[in-house]
């Protein structure tokens, strides 16, 4: 029976069976067993001794589970007719139930994280990962087999939880149907995650054995960012909200408000998702499970070949066009465009928040369209060969907005008017000056044209015959986000002063539609502009003699072997 049952298993998925051998040994089953009976054992114990006793009841002191009159900052200690100290046992077990809830969110994204993405490694520094690639399996069920049997262990360490969480629930007179509602988003989220995981794994190969460190260092510090206790003045209806929906911790069900206070005033298109924990839940559910599909589209082109783009230029349209409309819903409309008179403010507040979501999405879009050294030589070579046909420039064009090998340059600007069309339409239906509007257009233009000048210089970093390209890529860009603010931070540290130097920093969108923004002139704004589309021109000029010249060479090799 035992043998039928591995049988069935192996063929269901080969990957998953050889993840659980490697690793379901009794020596390595026992040791997650007493971490998680010992953890718990000694969580309860800590909040054991927080509890009232009769000395605190004789000296007047309060106490956070008392139940009387509240006094310097918590209630005062009463006792029964027996001289027993009145507990708030609810609140107890709730306290139990939140500190679980925190440590099972963090142990399974953080530390899930950080085994899928080390697997992975290990595997490219074995050599096998090529090995697995050749096998007959799907991507898909390669991929899964991983995400279930390489943290298989730390899934063990929390299931032997669940019984303490469902108890300590339940005894905080918290609905059964919200805790399922719980595990349902912790299990969607950690999908998100480890698809996310698996993708760096893949991509990001050339950091060795950083790789995993600074993979799980991002989803801590992520989660740390997102969570309400961290920076508790953000409102609930600002974009970046949706930030705190990727961290599940932030639903965690409470029994004296079920409806999730984190997300209390949340609001998609001005529709109240925030009055119903319910409601939180499922568009939760939704944006995860978008994005979840969103990464297992680049992993199965990545996992196939490791020279493919991420994304193909459909998908990243497709991509943009449903990130816009997510992240749009999450603005403040019903305060902007709901009402005859918003505050100037409040839509610069709003449109600051949407370009920083944005600017991490053409980040994204910027690595996932730009394809490497080798694979631009060869589009280059077939080019030449289209040229010498005399196909005409429609071809290219075509080409470059959906061919697979192409440069990803105009791919990236057109997803760019795609979100400065959905800003444009957004800043022009609030009731304000059209002042204020046309200062909110100047920062969108500045930061279509930062983005495309970003992707242009990814795209010829990528081109350089250095081993590292893609270190110095990374590098490079970086830096030249990251210095001109550090520069500018120092030696001028109030932006009104010398703000036309501002304009070519990351913070230029920003500073235009904030209030020292008024102080600059249409005509430094169109000078930036300018500046910025002429560098452009440069980099582009300089990408295209680079490409050219690699399709030539390319091709008088080929012609020399023939």
């Amino acid at each position: 029976m035992k043998f039928n049952s591995i049988n069935r298993l192996g063929d269901w998925n080969p990957q998953l069976l050889r993840e659980l051998k490697g690793r379901l040994k009794p020596r390595n089953i026992l040791l997650p067993i007493v971490i998680s009976l010992l953890g718990q054992c000694l969580l309860l114990m800590s909040f054991q001794i927080q509890l009232p006793t009769r000395d605190l009841v004789y000296k007047g002191y309060d106490n956070k589970y008392c139940t009387g009159a509240v006094g310097y900052q918590y209630p005062k200690c009463l006792t029964d007719e027996l001289d027993n100290v009145i507990t708030n046992w609810q609140l107890w077990s709730q306290d139990i139930f939140t500190s679980l809830s925190l440590i099972a969110c963090f142990t399974l994204l953080v530390a899930g994280s950080y085994l899928l993405i080390n697997d992975l490694a290990n595997e490219e520094r074995r050599e096998t990962l090529n090995f697995i690639r050749l096998s007959p399996q799907s991507p898909q069920s390669i991929l899964s087999g991983k995400m279930l049997g390489v943290p298989i262990l730390m899934y063990l360490v929390v299931f032997l939880a669940i019984p303490l969480h469902l108890w300590s629930g339940l005894s905080a007179n918290i609905p059964l149907i919200s805790i399922l509602s719980f595990y349902t988003v912790i299990l969607t989220t950690s999908l998100f995650y480890y698809s996310g995981a698996l993708l760096f794994g893949l991509v990001g190969s050339w950091l060795s054995g950083f790789q995993a460190w600074l993979g799980s260092g991002v989803v801590l510090g992520f989660l740390l960012l997102t969570q309400k206790s961290t920076i508790p003045e953000m409102p609930d209806d600002n974009p970046l909200i949706i930030l705190r929906l990727f961290n599940p911790y932030n639903l965690t069900p409470n029994s004296v408000l079920l409806d999730s206070s984190t997300f209390a005033n949340f609001h998609w298109f001005a529709l109240p998702l925030g009055a119903s924990f319910f409601a939180t839940v499922g568009f939760t559910l939704l944006i995860n499970g978008l994005g979840t599909y969103c990464i297992w589209q680049s992993l199965q082109r990545c996992f196939r070949d490791a020279n493919a783009t991420m994304l193909s230029k459909q998908q990243s349209y497709l991509l943009t066009s449903v990130f816009t409309v997510i992240t749009l819903g999450c603005a403040n409309w019903q305060e902007l465009v709901f009402k005859h008179s918003p505050r100037m403010q409040l839509i610069s507040e709003n449109v600051a928040c949407l370009l920083l979501l944005y600017f991490g999405l053409f980040l994204y879009l910027i690595a996932a369209l730009s394809p490497h050294r080798q694979t631009s030589q060869d589009w280059a070579r077939y080019r030449k060969m289209y040229s010498s046909q005399q196909l005409g420039d429609g071809k290219l064009f075509k080409d470059l907005i959906w061919g697979e090998k192409s440069p990803g340059l105009l791919a990236i600007a057109i997803n760019a008017m795609i979100v400065i069309t959905s800003l444009i339409i957004f800043i022009s239906l609030p009731n304000l000056g059209i002042d204020h509007k046309i200062y909110a257009f100047y920062a969108l233009a500045i930061a279509g044209s930062l983005v495309m000048l970003y992707a242009a210089l990814v795209q010829l970093t990528l081109l350089m015959k250095n081993q590292h390209r893609v270190f110095w890529s990374v590098g490079i860009v970086g830096a030249v986000i990251v210095l001109p603010v550090i520069i500018g931070a120092m030696f001028y540290s109030y932006s009104s002063h010398n703000s036309f130097l501002w304009l070519f920093t990351i913070a230029a969108p920003i500073l235009v539609i904030s209030p020292e923004g008024k102080s600059l002139s249409a005509i430094t704004l169109f000078i930036a502009i300018l500046s910025h589309w002429s560098l452009l021109g440069l980099l582009i000029f300089q990408l295209t003699r680079k490409l050219r010249k690699a399709g030539e060479s390319a091709t008088k090799v080929l012609l020399a072997q023939g």
